[in-house]
């Protein structure tokens, strides 16, 4: 563990935040720029290695994804406040844990939301592949029912199905669950990130030991296989 781990603060007033709660809280905790600017290629991809154990090829691929949400030609940097500004580039319906923007442009937490999306693990103590699949699939389509907007492209699938991979390798337990193409995430520490924005150290939980990298690839796929079929996986206004 580094310093930063046990150095979180809450947001300060002026401080820019993203509808990434991984990005937020590697601002929380100063991997980045608290306030949430000039983050750049090289801040980025060592605040990754550093707090989650993301490879920094793969931090790298992340970092490239993200920087077009600067308007600015040829940026080299990005804010956290610009990855909410492109409606379905980062920012996208059916956030885990975010109200759509058509009824809160803000992005931030919202206890409902992210309440009916684990409404779907019931009693379990973990969060697997095919639970996640599932939970994230309806909890979109609960979504799409009460928004005239609600949009989910083929294009952003892998984005979004991207996040959900994320998450089940970095709050995955590898001594308990070694197979890395079948990650399964403690609840706790799940629900902890999202409520608090904060590293769930105080839980237990550390970086995952082998480093996150392109197997989490093998992921998304499993998690598109393994969604229920009786809902669809894009959706159109």
């Amino acid at each position: 563990l580094f310093p930063q781990h046990f150095m979180w603060e809450p947001l300060r007033q002026g401080d820019l935040r993203a509808p990434c709660p991984v990005m937020n809280t590697l601002a929380n905790h100063g991997f980045v720029p608290r306030n949430g600017r000039n983050i750049t290629r090289e801040s980025f991809v060592r605040a990754c290695g550093e707090a989650l154990n993301i490879l920094p090829a793969f931090a790298d691929n992340i970092f490239t994804t993200g920087v077009p949400s600067n308007p600015t030609p040829n940026a080299t940097f990005f804010d956290l406040d610009m990855l909410h500004r492109t409606h379905g580039f980062i920012e996208h319906d059916g956030s885990l844990s975010r109200k759509d923007i058509f009824f809160d442009p803000s992005n931030r937490f919202d206890p409902e939301t992210f309440d009916n999306l684990v409404s779907y693990f019931g009693d379990s103590e973990t969060i697997n592949i095919s639970s996640l699949a599932n939970a994230r699939a309806r909890h979109a389509y609960d979504m799409s029912l009460i928004n005239p907007e609600f949009e989910i492209t083929q294009k952003s699938i892998p984005v979004i199905v991207g996040e959900n991979a994320m998450l089940l390798s970095i709050f995955s337990s590898p001594s308990e669950h070694p197979n890395l193409d079948n990650p399964i995430a403690r609840r706790d520490w799940f629900e902890f990130f999202f409520r608090n924005e904060q590293f769930p150290v105080v839980l237990g939980w550390r970086p995952p030991s082998v480093a996150i990298g392109q197997y989490v690839g093998t992921v998304v796929e499993e998690i598109i296989a393994q969604s229920p079929s009786d809902v669809p996986l894009t959706f159109s206004p």
